[in-house]
Formats: structure tokens, sequence, C-alpha cells
């Protein structure tokens, strides 16, 4: 469904120089562009990640298996993120052919679409454990097994919210394929985590979560 990951196929600091500068065109042309505010937001937090993760693992002085480590979960973060974001702004018209090239992004190959609704059912989710690693998979009803991405006709990916037990606030993370991998501290081990997911059409706009289900960590 979405090959928005070649357009960022490159070494990390031209990778990050290019985010950073998507980003900055988001705020500049926000109104222009209907970028909606949270999403803006969602790229800033991702982004802030990845960019101070970035720095720790390119200084000398601190550098160390640990923070090539938090670099690779920071901007695998941002590359999903990325999946939808990039989507959205080649769905619609409001971003100018221009803007995309400008910004090193892969030119529009389809005409203009009329505005999808919302999403009107939840997702089916699993969940697979590894280590410290618990991926989640989402289905539709229908299908039984997820497939590499979703399908592009209705969905653009999906919405996770998740929340370790004793925090008092969910987290978000989206994808753009069928799955995605939440890591984990040992710290976390034997502790419950709540999930559930959400569809979202092109326009990042999600449906009904599907009823939540829980998973012990580790």
């Amino acid at each position: 469904m979405t090959h928005s990951h070649g357009s960022f196929q490159k070494p990390d600091a031209q990778f990050i120089a290019q985010i950073n500068d998507i980003n900055a065109q988001c705020h500049a042309h926000q109104a222009e562009w209907k970028v909606d505010s949270d999403w803006v937001d969602k790229f800033d937090r991702v982004l802030l990640k990845a960019n101070s993760a970035y720095t720790a693992n390119s200084n000398p002085s601190t550098k160390n298996a640990l923070t090539a480590a938090t670099k690779k979960i920071a901007f695998g973060e941002l590359k999903h993120f990325l999946g939808l974001f990039v989507n959205y702004f080649e769905w619609t018209t409001d971003v100018p052919d221009a803007a995309l090239a400008a910004m090193g992004l892969r030119p529009r190959r389809h005409a203009a679409h009329l505005p999808l609704p919302r999403p009107d059912e939840p997702p089916v989710i699993s969940v697979k454990k590894q280590h410290d690693e618990i991926t989640v998979y989402v289905s539709r009803p229908e299908y039984g097994h997820p497939n590499v991405s979703a399908s592009s006709n209705r969905y653009y990916g999906f919405e996770l919210r998740y929340k370790i037990e004793g925090d008092t606030q969910y987290q978000m993370a989206y994808s753009s394929r069928l799955h995605y991998t939440l890591f984990f501290e040992r710290a976390d081990e034997g502790k419950r985590l709540f999930l559930a997911a959400a569809w979202m059409n092109p326009r990042l706009q999600h449906g009904p979560y599907c009823d939540e289900i829980s998973v012990i960590i580790g």
C-alpha cells in the first residue's frame, strides 16, 4: 500500500535533515495544507525523540551500544509515523506537487480522490511476544491472517493505544502496515500491558477502537 519508506533509504545524517525540513514545512504551511494540529504535534514528538537519539549516538563521547539501539528504535518509530503522514500529503491536493518535490518526496501518481469517511469498523488485534518486544497485529474480521499492508481502498493504517499498568495516560503509535512492534525495558517485565487499536483513513482520521486486550510483558 505504501512506498514512502523508499524515499528515506539514505544515511542517517541525510535522513534526519530531510525529516526536520519536512517538519519545518508542515509548521510553515499548516493552515494552507490543512494539516490537523494533532498530527503536527505527533510529528513533533516522534521527531524530537529521533533527534535526541541521533545526537546522542553521533557524539563519540556518548556513543555506545545503548545509544545505537535507542536510535534504531526511535528511527523505526519515526518511519512508521511517516508511512502514514507522507501518504496523507500525496492523497490531498492541498499539498502542491512542487512542495512534494521540494521535500524530497515521491511525485503524486494518482488523481485527486474524494474524501473517504472515517472507518466504521474496529480491527481485530492479536499479539506476538518475543523477549522484551511485543508485536501487535491487526486484521479485518473476515480475514484470519494479517497481510503486509492495509487495504488502500479503505484504510491507510491503524492507530494503536497502549499503556502499562500503573501508568495514568495512554501512549499512541501509528503504522501504515498491519503490525507494530513495541519495545520495553527489562524493568517492565511481568507488568500487564493494555492495548486497543483503530483503523485510519487516508485523511488520518481514526474509526472506532476495538475492545481493549491485555498481555503480560516478557
